[in-house]
């Protein structure tokens, strides 16, 4: 886009459906080694300001509130002596807490407030939002950011194969709460299952939520072949597997139209039957979501099996075409 920073734009940016601002972060080898920034509906970088770290980070994603933008500072990064050698190796530093900081949307760097949390590392935020005194943010917490080698991977690639593996990195949904009056954080384990690549309803991004749908990993391969339903509010949750040998991607919540519940909606996603050598898009009913898929439609081609996916209206979708701008 024409107003793309120097450093780049991340790798999750985030809109707010109620404003149509574009929430981003970059991050570089160089001071400040971070940078946020909000980009308007229509299309224009309307503010951008440095977050300082000590050092080159590795941050994957961000989240939001109404108010409020969350950056992290996690003790995973490039190691530092090897990095002055021209060498990117990832380390994890447990002696080093997992540091956030939560900014004003429209705020200066000395609207920052850092809070400190237990060291971990995420890969991908949940939904935040806010509650009294408090920021809420979920996400999915590794207690093994620096995994050991993947015994059995072809030879050069066992380290590789270990950060593929979600299992071996045990990434389990938290929840971790920011007290703005008092500065602290506590922090809660929301379920002890090996689970990632989160969605819910986009409706209520930045604000309070009850529904949140995960994907569930094959041991051991970067592959999904399932998905938990949790209720936030009453801890229940609902789990669906596909048949062997059929894998699924990220399934974004598509909201049935007129609906009124939270959770009146389908998550779509595409599937690879490494079976029939074929591929199907399903819909899984939301409101019945241990029933499975209701509907199956058959693809004219195979599809890789991937990991992120999006979902929009086709009237979204052909407005934007018809105007030329995104949609």
């Amino acid at each position: 886009p024409p107003w793309s920073p120097l450093d780049g734009i991340s790798a999750h940016m985030k809109v707010d459906e109620a404003t149509g601002e574009l929430l981003f972060f970059n991050y570089s080898k160089h001071a400040p080694y971070m940078h946020y920034g909000v980009v308007d509906r229509h299309d224009r970088l309307v503010h951008y300001v440095p977050i300082p770290l000590p050092g080159p980070r590795l941050p994957h994603d961000m989240a939001f509130t109404e108010h409020f933008a969350i950056l992290n500072d996690f003790p995973l990064f490039w190691d530092p002596e090897l990095l002055k050698q021209g060498k990117h190796v990832v380390k994890f530093h447990p002696e080093l807490p997992s540091r956030f900081a939560i900014i004003p949307r429209r705020g200066q760097v000395q609207d920052i407030r850092w809070f400190e949390a237990a060291p971990t590392f995420v890969l991908h935020w949940l939904n935040a939002y806010e509650q009294g005194d408090e920021i809420i943010l979920d996400g999915y917490f590794e207690e093994e950011p620096e995994p050991k080698n993947f015994d059995g991977a072809p030879k050069g690639y066992e380290r590789m194969m270990s950060y593929l593996d979600q299992y071996k990195m045990k990434t389990r949904l938290h929840r971790w709460r920011f007290n703005l009056k008092t500065g602290t954080t506590t922090e809660q384990r929301l379920d002890d299952r090996t689970l990632e690549f989160g969605m819910f309803n986009q409706r209520y991004a930045g604000k309070p939520y009850r529904y949140a749908y995960s994907a569930v990993q094959v041991p051991g391969w970067f592959l999904f072949h399932g998905y938990v339903k949790h209720d936030l509010q009453t801890g229940e949750s609902w789990e669906v597997r596909l048949p062997d040998g059929q894998f699924a991607s990220e399934a974004p919540f598509a909201p049935r139209i007129g609906a009124k519940d939270e959770d009146d909606g389908y998550l779509v996603t595409f599937v690879t039957n490494e079976n029939t050598q074929g591929s199907e898009a399903l819909l899984i009913d939301c409101k019945r979501f241990s029933d499975g898929p209701v509907c199956r439609i058959a693809l004219p081609h195979k599809l890789c099996s991937g990991t992120h996916s999006c979902w929009a209206p086709g009237a979204d979708l052909r407005d934007g075409l018809l105007s030329g701008r995104p949609a």
